[in-house]
């Protein structure tokens, strides 16, 4: 009786270790795309609020340059809405100071600090002051 040699055929289909190695590293990409877009999504936010703080700096300073300079003076810290006006309960903190820094020189700094951010936006000019008539 003579058996008849056949070769030896590889088995079809993925071992269970190739599976699991390619299903852990579906898992960590899945991770690190998670991870990423979350962080973007904070950064995002914190990129909005300093736009709100520039333009909430921007607009006060325009007012306080529409001003007869002769009557400014600094403001303290007050919390202030996003649209600018005074609040209690808003999200931004503006502080405006004012600093003579000749007879007829002045700085004006106006910070904007967002709550949840720990760098104010600040924008500074300076103004002259003529002779009173």
């Amino acid at each position: 009786m003579a058996l008849s040699a056949r070769p030896a055929r590889a088995e079809a289909g993925f071992t269970l270790i190739s599976v699991m190695v390619a299903l852990a590293m579906l898992a960590i990409g899945l991770i690190a795309i998670a991870r990423s877009q979350a962080i973007v999504l904070r950064e995002g936010t914190a990129s909005e609020a300093r736009s709100t703080a520039l333009a909430i700096a921007t607009a006060r300073l325009e007012d306080l340059r529409s001003r007869n300079p002769w009557t400014l003076a600094g403001e303290a810290p007050t919390r202030v809405d996003s649209e600018g006006r005074p609040s209690g309960t808003g999200a931004y903190t503006r502080q405006v100071e004012v600093t003579e820094l000749q007879a007829n020189l002045l700085r004006v700094r106006v910070s904007v600090t967002p709550a949840r951010l720990p760098q104010p936006v600040v924008l500074e000019t300076y103004l002259y002051r003529g002779a009173t008539t």
